[in-house]
């Protein structure tokens, strides 16, 4: 009983030393335990992934190339370390041979998926949303329609399409690590799913010659315009404020004129179309090119593709006289948000969600509406389905005054600019 009484007694008189071991060994208990689940959670996706790398392949089996768009600044520069941790293994022990190139500019990996060659078996984009659409891009900017699934390693500091395809978030390192494992395995997997793209094309106003110029930028997620965008790209600097950093981001930055606080502009919106002769685009598809003998040329020449449409509607032959449709609405909201159905199902109509918040006269009420969204980002507003819209801000981004749209979470000068949504135009692994 006495070394007990004289235990706490040095406790007692030695509290503020106790106190720092007892959170040091709490916080290193936690620590280890968490490592412990992750180490334990990874054993499991390695050992589903040897599974598959068991299997035989006939020797005269073609093998299969895989490359990996990685962008090492992604994430403050722990998006390599990241991938080398919880993605890379996964994919080596699946039998899975991957080439790495590796980012070094703003477009270095739109450049190289446009400039390609020929494209390999599938893509893997090791990053956040910026690195996703460019790599989408790019793609989709070659001048024919090939086979080459996407899939999203999401390693990066945004990655909002990885919570849509595999339920991704931060909330905890285990969680995160999680939604990298899910990510790696699904490719593994081998499953795909078709997803809606949104084309944004810059409008040519008259007399002006460089828009004609401008190839159009392909997004998977979404298009944002306001105040609460712009205010929210800033939250970096309050780092040191740890969880309490965006409800400062907001408080510090209401009163703010430099952000977009009147997204005053004329909306030219078309009704959502199931597909007909008016919106369907028949993408030109790429055919080999041999030495074939004269009479071959009565043969119809092979496609290339392998991704190749499937018999379906004769879309050239159907009608909908609602597409052709319009009309034309006049707003000033502090918010516009245009976003598509990322998990569309195959018996949905394709259509994008336009939706336009209202003007924020009051700073305070700004404040009160953007903390009561954070973690739900969802606000009042207008909701429109559509097909396309044209966007005509009354300002645009000058070299005085220089002011943003976020598609995928990426910044892109204000212009007048035409979105349509591409149903079905890629192919990304899923769960």
């Amino acid at each position: 009983m006495a070394k007990v009484v004289k235990i706490f007694t040095t406790i007692r008189n030695n509290w503020k030393k106790s106190a720092f071991a007892a959170v040091a060994f709490s916080y290193g208990v936690s620590y280890s335990n968490e490592k412990y689940e992750i180490n334990q959670m990874m054993r499991k996706y390695c050992q589903e992934a040897v599974s598959y790398g068991d299997v035989g392949e006939p020797v005269t089996a073609k093998q299969k190339t895989v490359l990996v768009i990685l962008n090492p600044v992604a994430d403050k520069k722990s998006a390599v370390d990241s991938f080398e941790k919880y993605c890379a293994p996964i994919l080596h022990l699946a039998g899975i041979a991957i080439e790495i190139i590796k980012t070094d500019s703003e477009g270095h990996a739109r450049r190289y998926i446009e400039e390609l060659e020929s494209l390999p078996d599938s893509i893997l984009v090791a990053g956040g949303d910026g690195t996703v659409s460019e790599t989408i891009t790019g793609l989709l900017r070659r001048p024919y329609l090939e086979n080459c699934p996407i899939g999203v390693l999401p390693v990066g500091r945004t990655n909002s399409l990885a919570m849509h395809l595999y339920d991704f978030n931060k909330s905890s390192n285990l969680k995160e690590v999680e939604g990298m494992a899910n990510a790696s395995i699904s490719i593994v997997r081998g499953k795909t799913e078709p997803k809606d793209v949104m084309k944004i094309e810059v409008l040519q106003a008259e007399g002006d010659t460089d828009a004609s110029n401008v190839k159009p930028v392909y997004a998977i997620d979404s298009l944002h315009w306001g105040a609460y965008r712009d205010i929210w790209t800033r939250r970096d600097k309050y780092w040191y404020l740890g969880s309490l950093r965006d409800y400062a981001t907001f408080l510090f930055n209401a009163f703010d004129n430099g952000a977009q606080w009147k997204c005053k502009a004329k909306l030219v919106l078309s009704p959502p179309c199931s597909g007909c002769k008016n919106c369907f685009v028949k993408h030109e598809e790429r055919v080999v090119e041999s030495n074939r003998r004269w009479w071959s040329r009565f043969i119809p020449k092979i496609s290339f593709s392998s991704n190749r449409q499937v018999a379906g509607p004769d879309y050239s032959k159907i009608t909908n006289e609602n597409c052709k449709t319009s009309h034309e609405i006049d707003v000033e909201p502090s918010e516009l948000l245009l976003t598509t159905n990322v998990n569309r199902l195959p018996d949905e109509m394709p259509k994008m969600s336009l939706k336009i918040g209202k003007y924020e006269e009051s700073s305070i009420d700004f404040v009160k509406n953007s903390w009561s969204r954070l973690g739900i980002n969802d606000f009042e507003c207008k909701n429109e389905d559509i097909r396309s819209v044209e966007i005509v801000p009354e300002v645009v981004s000058t070299e005085e005054k220089e002011i943003f749209f976020s598609i995928d979470n990426e910044s892109y000068e204000v212009k007048p600019v035409r979105i349509t949504v591409i149903p079905r135009a890629i192919q990304m692994y899923t769960l």
